[in-house]
């Protein structure tokens, strides 16, 4: 958020000369992300158009459009849902611009990262059928075929589909490890700049068990950036978002599971995952299941020598949870 900061501070004229300085640095970061993402994003979509590969943007590249100001809305990838009978010309593409390819086929989407800080998710699909909600799943499903073609192979969804996939994606993150301040901004912008139908979205949201959550971070949205009083409950909700940082944090995270489970089924949940988990990360042990106890070793070592410290902050973070959690 430090880009709409500075903004605003220069707006007001703040006489904190040191301030505004670390934060015009920022903001002019990220005006140059902004154009270079920009460029590379365009030479990405005439590929698809090209290739023949049908293609939607998601996420920031549409909300950027309803800020003042496109490089106030800081990101840190790019999401577009593309077809995946066409991954390989995909994945040509990236390999081709000298992309290190993160993830291929692994989950819902694949990963490309290039320095100094592109990153691009190719979406396979909107939700991964391994962890996330089955109606949410199933609902979205298939959805690059539901939704409208823009021009070429340019997909879009009405504002109000649009509306309701940004919900489903805002409540994944915030019942999984809590969302971010930019959220609600998002939110507020959105809604000040669109006339949505929402009998159409209250229906279609009450399908996927949504709806009181819209309302929740809808009316959040609204009260915080008009300047009106919020209630008990929206003041909690309000501080754990403010709380999340930009995607949620891992203590937000582990400490929903440990309330959910208890400490012990949590651990063992970790160090013995569900069947689920296997398909997309070992998917040679999810075909055969008496090689899950090797998938097991494997994962182990994997963690300890790639990821030593994010085990230590894991404990630590178990260990602070109240012991009437167990």
């Amino acid at each position: 958020m430090t880009a709409l900061l500075f903004k605003l501070l220069d707006t007001i004229k703040i006489e904190d000369n040191n301030l505004i300085c670390i934060l015009e640095n920022q903001y002019l970061a990220n005006v140059r992300k902004t154009v270079l993402f920009n460029k590379e994003r365009t030479e990405l979509f005439a590929y698809l158009n090209t290739n023949d590969i049908d293609y939607l943007p998601l996420k920031g590249i549409i909300l950027k459009d309803y800020y003042p100001e496109e490089s106030i809305r800081e990101f840190a990838d790019n999401d577009v849902l593309f077809d995946e009978g066409k991954d390989e010309l995909v994945k040509e593409f990236f390999v081709k611009k000298n992309y290190e390819i993160k993830e291929f086929k692994k989950g819902n989407h694949d990963v490309y990262l290039k320095k100094p800080f592109f990153n691009f998710e190719m979406h396979r699909s909107l939700f991964g059928e391994d962890g996330d909600n089955q109606k949410i799943v199933l609902y979205f499903k298939d959805y690059l075929k539901k939704s409208k073609i823009r021009e070429g192979k340019e997909h879009f969804l009405t504002d109000e589909d649009f509306y309701i996939y940004f919900t489903a994606h805002t409540y994944k993150h915030f019942h999984v490890s809590g969302c971010g301040f930019r959220t609600l901004v998002d939110y507020y912008l959105f809604l000040r700049n669109k006339e949505l139908d929402f009998k159409y979205i209250n229906k279609e949201l009450n399908k996927i068990g949504l709806l009181g959550f819209s309302n929740q971070i809808k009316t959040l949205a609204n009260k915080l950036f008009d300047n009106k009083p919020l209630d008990a409950n929206e003041e909690e909700v309000f501080l754990f978002i403010a709380s999340s940082g930009t995607y949620g944090t891992l203590e937000h995270s582990i400490e929903k599971k440990v309330k959910e489970k208890g400490k012990f089924k949590y651990l063992v949940s970790r160090v013995f995952p569900p069947p689920s988990f296997y398909k997309y990360s070992y998917p040679w042990a999810y075909k055969c299941w008496a090689l899950i106890p090797v998938a097991w070793i494997s994962r182990f070592f994997r963690i300890l020598f790639r990821n030593p410290k994010n085990i230590r902050t894991e404990i630590s973070i178990v260990k602070k949870q109240k012991k009437n959690s167990d």
